[in-house]
């Protein structure tokens, strides 16, 4: 499984995880979020970044991100600067991957289950545009 994060530590916006993989591990993060009193708004869905490529080739991927709407945090651009981050929301972001990534790494058997879902691969195909969209 590829773990990919994204602006982690960021004061601004909601704490997200976007699950290429099975709908299972949606549920598992979201249970995992309520259990540590760390809200994580969790689907399932092609993210865009790093992981992608991992997820196409069949290896499920999971990204955690803190997002915020681009005019309170705008990234990846002059207006990136590190006012928008502090220590102690790292702390909060680090602790809870780290519970997250703790528990697969010492799983007696891992719970994520190494193939990409039918309707996450039809996704990937969409976002990398080797298919079209079905017409709403």
């Amino acid at each position: 499984m590829n773990i990919n994060l994204d602006m982690i530590g960021c004061i601004m916006g909601k704490f997200i995880s976007c699950v290429t993989g099975e709908e299972r591990l949606c549920h598992y993060i979201s249970y995992l979020g309520d259990e540590l009193g760390f809200p994580v708004d969790v689907k399932q869905d092609v993210y865009s970044s790093d992981s992608t490529p991992f997820a196409d080739k069949g290896v499920p991927a999971v990204s955690f991100a803190r997002v915020a709407p681009s005019n309170a945090a705008a990234i990846h651009n002059r207006y990136d600067t590190m006012a928008l981050m502090k220590g102690e929301q790292m702390v909060l972001d680090t602790d809870f991957l780290i519970a997250f990534a703790e528990r697969m790494a010492n799983a007696v058997r891992c719970p994520v289950t190494r193939e990409i879902p039918e309707n996450m691969k039809e996704k990937l195909d969409i976002y990398l545009c080797r298919k079209r969209a079905p017409k709403q």
